[in-house]
């Protein structure tokens, strides 16, 4: 793939270099996988913040609360979304997009020095061709592969009720350290902690559930709009607008602010933006783009 590198502002302020693809040929990827954080970096290899201090990345968009700011142990999350309504993005045949709630994937420094490589994810797909879109839901724990809930059928426009929770520990969101740790491995357990994972269609009252082992490193609770990776980031699909709200971390509000939060500046040339929080702190939009410039995202309504 021939690729072209171009100087950008991203429309905050902040100018970096991104590559920007041609455009792909075919039908949507057979696999299109979730991952960590990807920032965009300054010459000195700092995760780029915009100036609302918030994390510029090729990949993610979104909010996360994190250990290296809170000094809590991330046990459970939760989120409730609408599925937005997928196509391809301006000079693709194809788009993908992920909207998923996690514990781990994220910056393990506020410079980004590190970033976590443990990640358990649950969330839907939201993929567009020429022939139309799909839509999934699924589940992924890094560093295997993403796995299909076939027993859900999601569409546009359903109302997605996800969560995660380790055991029984349960702390404050923003607070003093909260359970899971030991030893053997990230985040404690030597043979793993375990791990229910939940997700309903409250649009259609289908839903889904599985405990399983996994060593997370509990370092950080996360709502996040994605550009999936297979072989390279792909094109993110024009999602519209998609609705995060409510969401929980630890069994309360996650109580999030502007700088917790996260844009995408997508290496294929489209974006992704994000409103503050809402009124009670626990949700917010992200909002679609394409070329170099973020699109404005507005704020939720109080609810």
């Amino acid at each position: 793939m021939r690729r072209v590198s171009l100087a950008t502002a991203l429309g905050l302020g902040l100018t970096t270099v991104l590559a920007f693809a041609v455009p792909a040929s075919g039908g949507l990827a057979a696999t299109a996988l979730g991952g960590p954080i990807r920032p965009v970096r300054t010459p000195q290899g700092n995760a780029l913040r915009n100036v609302r201090n918030q994390v510029t990345t090729e990949n993610w968009s979104g909010y996360a609360i994190a250990k290296y700011e809170t000094g809590s142990n991330y046990t459970s999350a939760s989120a409730t979304w609408v599925v937005p309504t997928a196509s391809a993005p301006p000079g693709y045949s194809t788009g993908y997009s992920s909207s998923w709630v996690g514990i781990g994937g994220f910056c393990l420094t506020s410079t980004c020095s590190k970033v976590d490589k443990t990640l358990i994810q649950l969330g839907t797909e939201q993929d567009a061709s020429s022939s139309g879109a799909t839509y999934y839901a699924w589940w992924e724990t890094l560093p295997q592969g993403s796995q299909r809930i076939s027993t859900v059928t999601i569409k546009q426009g359903d109302t997605v009720v996800a969560s995660l929770v380790d055991g029984p520990s349960i702390t404050h969101a923003k607070g003093g350290p909260g359970g899971g740790g030991g030893k053997g491995g990230p985040g404690g357990g030597g043979k793993g902690q375990t791990w229910t994972l939940s997700l309903a269609d409250k649009t259609t009252g289908a839903s889904w559930s599985t405990t399983l082992r996994y060593n997370s490193s509990l370092a950080s609770a996360e709502w996040i709009e994605e550009a999936p990776y297979s072989g390279g980031i792909l094109p993110l699909a024009n999602f519209g607008t998609a609705t995060f709200d409510p969401g929980s971390a630890n069994g309360l509000s996650p109580n999030l602010i502007s700088s917790d939060g996260i844009v995408m500046a997508n290496p294929n040339g489209q974006t992704s933006n994000i409103s503050v929080p809402d009124s009670d702190s626990d949700g917010f939009n992200a909002c679609w783009g394409n070329g170099p410039a973020l699109t404005s995202c507005s704020t939720l309504p109080s609810s």
